[in-house]
């Protein structure tokens, strides 16, 4: 087993485990087998693109990231650092809110920003 593979099943573990989401409702919502899911997640395979398409949108991710570990959509930055998964957290929770729901939380965010910004 070569690092590509290595990598790209831990990738994919993390993600799942960051998501909270089931093998068997990542398998089902990507369109694949569990068995077919376990193969990547413990023997090392690695999808073809149009699944590996399918795994990234799903984690709301991108396939550059599960296969290679980079993202040329953000700049690089330090790896591991606090607040890298803050961000990320915060990502994840800004794509799963309503319209209605992410008007609020920017109201929310930029009244927070204003306040402790006139408080330092």
């Amino acid at each position: 087993m070569n690092d590509k593979q290595i990598f790209f099943r831990e990738r994919l573990s993390d993600e799942l485990n960051y998501h909270g989401i089931s093998k068997i409702e990542f398998a089902e919502h990507v369109g694949i087998s569990i068995n077919t899911l376990n193969m990547y997640l413990y023997r090392g395979s690695i999808p073809a693109a149009d699944i590996a398409v399918k795994m990234a949108q799903a984690l709301n991710t991108t396939t550059e990231y599960l296969v290679t570990g980079a993202d040329s959509t953000t700049p690089p930055s330090k790896s591991g650092t606090k607040s890298d998964w803050q961000k990320k957290e915060i990502s994840h929770i800004l794509n799963t809110l309503t319209p209605h729901q992410l008007t609020h939380f920017l109201e929310i965010a930029r009244a927070y920003k204003n306040g402790v910004s006139q408080g330092e």
